[in-house]
C-alpha cells in the first residue's frame, strides 16, 4: 500500500491518478479546437461543405465532423443550408472585420496620438473593450514624468476608467457587459453600484467626454473621448482616446485636457472612416 501510494503522489503532492482524467480531458479539448479549425479551413477552396466531405477532408470520422460542424453553426461561424450543407457563416465577417478595424486603428491613431501627447504633456492611450474591462492597445508616454510601468496599467476595469466610460456611453454592448460584470471598488471614487455608474453615463453623454477623477488609483486622473463610427441606429463607440497624469495636472485642466482629446477622437474617427471606404 505505501509503494502505491508513493508512486501516485507527485512532487507537489497532487494525485497522479486524479490528474489523469483532467489531463485526458484537456487533451480531448484541444482536438476538439484543431478539429474545428481544420473544418474552416475546407471552406476556403469550396463554398458548400456537406458532414461526409468534411470527414474526408479533416480525416475524422463522420461522427465527429458532423459534430463539430453544429458546434460551428451554433456559434454563428458557419449557416447550414436547406440541404444539409454547411457554408460560411456572417459572424465570421464580423470578426474579420473586427481584426481589420483593429489593425487600421492602431496604425491610423499613432500620428494623432503623439500630437495630443506633444500637446498636452502627459501620457496618451488607445482603449478598446474587452467585455467589462478596457484594454488599451497602444500608449504614449507624456513628456512631464509619470510613466505607466506596471502591466496592471493595460487592462482595467471599464466602469473606473474614462476610456470606459467613454466607450460604453455610446456602446450599448459594452454598458451591459459592464453592467453584468459588477462594480468591484478600487477607491472611495468608483462607481460603486449600478444606479451610479449609469448616471455617469449620462453626464459623459452630455459632456461629450468622460473624466475619471482617481477612479482607479489616487492622484491618477484621466479624461477621454469616444471614437464613434457610424451604426445602424447611430454613432458607436468602438475605442477612446485617453490623456492620463497626476490629478492636478489633469483635472484640473479639464477644459483644456477635454477639448484636445476630443479633437483627437473626432480626426481618428473620420480616418477610420476613410480607411473603411478604401478597403
Amino acid at each position: 500500500m505505501a509503494r502505491t501510494k508513493r508512486s501516485a503522489t507527485q512532487v507537489d503532492g497532487s494525485s497522479a491518478v486524479a490528474a489523469t482524467p483532467r489531463v485526458a480531458s484537456a487533451a480531448g479539448d484541444l482536438r476538439s479546437v484543431a478539429i474545428a479549425v481544420h473544418v474552416l479551413e475546407c471552406f476556403l477552396v469550396s463554398t458548400e461543405l456537406g458532414p461526409s466531405e468534411i470527414a474526408r477532408r479533416v480525416g475524422v470520422a463522420k461522427s465527429t465532423a458532423h459534430r463539430a460542424l453544429a458546434a460551428l453553426a451554433a456559434g454563428g461561424l458557419l449557416d447550414r443550408s436547406s440541404g444539409g450543407k454547411y457554408r460560411l457563416g456572417l459572424r465570421l465577417y464580423d470578426y474579420g472585420q473586427l481584426a481589420i478595424d483593429r489593425l487600421y486603428l492602431r496604425e491610423i491613431a499613432l500620428p494623432i496620438l503623439a500630437a495630443l501627447r506633444d500637446q498636452i504633456g502627459e501620457t496618451v492611450q488607445l482603449g478598446i473593450p474587452a467585455g467589462p474591462e478596457v484594454l488599451y492597445v497602444d500608449r504614449l508616454e507624456g513628456t512631464n514624468g509619470l510613466r505607466f510601468h506596471s502591466d496592471s496599467y493595460r487592462r482595467v476595469r471599464a466602469h473606473s476608467s474614462s476610456t470606459g466610460k467613454a466607450i460604453a456611453a455610446w456602446n450599448p454592448a459594452v454598458e451591459a457587459a459592464v453592467i453584468a460584470g459588477g462594480f468591484p471598488r478600487h477607491t472611495v471614487r468608483t462607481a460603486g453600484s449600478r444606479q451610479i455608474y449609469l448616471a455617469k453615463l449620462e453626464e459623459v453623454r452630455k459632456l461629450g467626454y468622460a473624466v475619471s477623477s482617481e477612479e482607479f488609483e489616487v492622484g491618477l486622473s484621466s479624461v477621454a473621448a469616444p471614437v464613434l463610427l457610424p451604426g445602424p441606429r447611430g454613432p458607436v463607440s468602438v475605442a477612446a482616446i485617453s490623456v492620463a497624469g497626476p490629478t492636478a495636472r489633469v483635472v484640473g485642466r479639464t477644459s483644456t485636457v477635454s477639448a484636445r482629446t476630443v479633437e483627437a477622437a473626432n480626426k481618428l474617427s473620420r480616418e477610420l472612416v476613410k480607411a473603411r471606404q478604401h478597403q
